[in-house]
């Protein structure tokens, strides 16, 4: 019985080598949103532990390993309710569009936000707070001004947009008090 199970997961391994290979189409049925979101690109298996073993995978082979492998192993209620094997909350399309608000705001915006956020107010801040859903924009100034040197450490807008976004979803009173 001990080697069967070391026999299921040497095979689920070089099944994922054979049968995980990147999506490249977008727009397929059974793709949970849009790629370039970067969030829920997980095919009809859906997020949980195939997932993470399978990737981004678009072909049926893929989704057929991935779909067995959560089946067999039940986690993916534990996934969904604890935030991982991929089930994150970012995977919803209301998140997704948060995020690329969000991108979209600093890309245009960047100069005036990095200098509202060294003042840890201004009508930028006030600007994210409401794409993010979030009344208390001044606990969002300071949160933001606490992270500054992260925040705007690299050139790229898209970086700095998503270091921003994480920065602002991990932070327990803003998951608490906004609609993220």
């Amino acid at each position: 019985m001990r080697h069967m199970s070391k026999f299921a997961v040497l095979a689920v391994l070089v099944s994922a080598t054979a049968f995980g290979q990147p999506a490249q189409n977008k727009g397929l049925i059974g793709h949970s949103m849009d790629k370039a979101s970067g969030a829920g690109y997980y095919g009809m298996s859906g997020c949980g532990l195939g997932s993470v073993l399978f990737g981004e995978s678009e072909n049926r082979g893929g989704q057929i390993l991935s779909a067995t492998t959560n089946d067999i192993y039940s986690t993916n209620t534990f996934a969904m309710s604890s935030g991982t094997s991929n089930c994150t909350p970012e995977a919803n399309a209301h998140a997704a569009q948060m995020k690329k608000n969000v991108e979209m705001f600093v890309s245009a915006n960047r100069a005036a936000l990095a200098n509202d956020v060294v003042k840890s107010n201004g009508e930028t801040i006030v600007t994210v707070a409401n794409i993010m859903g979030c009344d208390d924009y001044v606990y969002m100034g300071t949160k933001l001004q606490s992270r500054y040197e992260t925040i705007f450490a690299s050139k790229d807008d898209i970086v700095v947009a998503d270091t921003m976004y994480d920065t602002l979803t991990s932070d327990r009173y803003l998951i608490e008090n906004c609609k993220l």
